[in-house]
């Protein structure tokens, strides 16, 4: 793995970005410092389709930092197997033990300390389409609170068991587990900030509306008409969550139809059929949603699930 000595410590790039020929384009690079000893440390790099990943494996104490801290769009995701550790980022402190979940952003500055000995998985989100808005990255990364969240503790415990189990996955299978981990994250981060308003039920009751209606003719109006609330306030319910009306029905949807897609009883059906079932009737503006959600089209994605046998794929007109 890629490391150069430094002043500050030791500069190590390509752990995450394995296809950076060098540090000026390693986007993932980090200065690493253990006080009083060269860094020495096991990195194992995986990719598992958008996704980017390394198990690190050392028995030092180290401190590390970002080398060229810059925007806020990447998203880091770790978990400790072994050791303990705290971040700081965005005025915040939160530690983490043995199976605890830490969440930063690679283009801000941080400083993560961990006692060796350790086993830290990480996995970095740059290449995947979470579609988040900034407010929520900042309210979430370095947050607590977040961590011990029950979305959390399942993620938590999906990325220990992804870390254990990486290097016996296919490329098929790692591009299927990396997309559900994806979603899992998108949960986990859309569910963290929640309004005191919201604590009645009402949103709660709202969600379970959507989902029975995905495929009507569903917009705010008839939302907000069905709980006799204001549109105004329908859209401040889902302001307060970290999201939109429009978008939450738009992924709820996609994630709908990307399920069938991948059930070999829905294959003799075509893309666009199933597109309408669930309210997006317009070909084109379906398959750009489908790829801008999930990185891939929705023929693609079809093959991928059902082992490219997919017996419609000559009749789908969506790609």
């Amino acid at each position: 793995m890629p490391t150069e000595p430094t002043d500050d410590g030791s500069l190590v790039y390509g752990y995450l970005n394995t296809a950076a020929p060098r540090r000026g384009r390693a986007g993932d690079a980090v200065v690493v410092n253990s006080p009083g000893t060269a860094y020495e440390a096991e990195l194992r790099p995986y990719r598992f389709g958008p996704l980017s990943a390394c198990e690190i494996t050392g028995d030092q104490d180290v401190l590390v930092r970002p080398w060229r801290p810059g925007g806020e769009n990447r998203l880091v995701a770790g978990v400790l197997l072994d050791g303990d550790a705290r971040l700081e980022q965005n005025g915040r402190e939160t530690s983490a033990g043995p199976g605890g979940f830490l969440l930063y952003t690679g283009d801000r500055p941080f400083r993560l300390g961990i006692r060796g000995p350790y086993r830290y998985f990480v996995v970095d989100f740059e290449g995947s389409p979470l579609s988040l808005a900034q407010a929520v990255v900042r309210q979430v990364i370095a947050n607590g609170q977040v961590a011990q969240a029950p979305a959390a503790r399942i993620f938590a415990a999906t990325l220990a068991e992804f870390a254990d189990q990486a290097a016996h996955l296919d490329p098929a299978t790692g591009r299927e587990l990396g997309e559900h981990v994806v979603c899992l994250l998108r949960t986990v981060l859309r569910s963290a900030p929640r309004a005191e308003a919201n604590s009645d039920g009402l949103f709660a009751r709202v969600l379970d509306y959507v989902e029975a209606h995905l495929g009507d003719d569903l917009g705010p109006g008839a939302i907000a008409a069905a709980h006799h609330i204001s549109v105004r306030y329908l859209h401040k319910l889902f302001h307060d969550a970290g999201d939109t009306v429009g978008g939450y029905i738009r992924r709820r949807r996609l994630d709908r139809i990307r399920g069938q897609l991948a059930d070999p009883g829905q294959a003799r059906r075509s893309v666009a059929s199933l597109a309408a079932e669930w309210g997006i009737a317009e070909a084109s503006h379906f398959s750009k949603l489908f790829r801008a959600e999930f990185g891939v089209s929705p023929r693609e994605y079809r093959e991928a699930a059902l082992g490219g046998s997919s017996p419609s794929r000559v009749a789908d007109r969506m790609s």
